[in-house]
């Protein structure tokens, strides 16, 4: 006990606190980066990070991610739109569209309804909440887009999707 109360006196940290207690971070040093700013993929993936944690930041208060928003979007120009048309378009598996659907499904944003013309098929189609809710969304997309659109001429923003088109289909 006595050893307790010293502790508790003096201010000393008991053992289990030690380990938990954050270690002071060492300043870091520059690194040299090689090849690294040479490389396609690097370059893509940096600007993707900068694109993705903007977005994180600012569409949806955080809670939206890029396919949420791309589904909602393709549903809302493709009423009745399949699942399986989403996956293809946005190239990702179904089950995942599955999900996506089930989450907007939930929150009450999106409908399905067996197709009239292929009875093994569902649409998918945006409820009048998930279409007040995808016009907010879109705005604060396009004042996320804006953020890193601006830093291009009218010009070069066409090239640059010219040439990223040439990578993806």
């Amino acid at each position: 006990m006595k050893v307790a109360k010293n502790r508790r006196a003096t201010g000393a940290r008991s053992p289990s606190r030690r380990k938990t207690a954050k270690a002071a971070k060492a300043p870091s040093l520059p690194l040299s980066i090689g090849l690294l700013p040479n490389l396609l993929g690097y370059n893509i993936r940096r600007a993707e990070i900068a694109l993705w944690r903007d977005f994180s930041r600012t569409v949806g208060e955080g809670e939206v991610r890029p396919a949420l928003f791309s589904l909602m979007i393709l549903v809302e120009a493709n009423p009745g739109v399949a699942q399986i048309d989403i996956a293809n378009q946005l190239d990702i598996d179904k089950a995942t569209v599955v999900g996506l659907v089930h989450r907007l499904q939930q929150r009450q944003c999106v409908v399905c309804q067996q197709s009239t013309l292929d009875r093994r098929r569902q649409g998918i189609y945006l409820t009048e909440r998930g279409q007040k809710e995808l016009n907010k969304l879109r705005q604060e997309m396009l004042d996320h887009e804006t953020r890193f659109t601006r830093l291009f001429s009218s010009q070069e923003l066409a090239q640059l999707f010219a040439l990223l088109r040439r990578i993806h289909p």
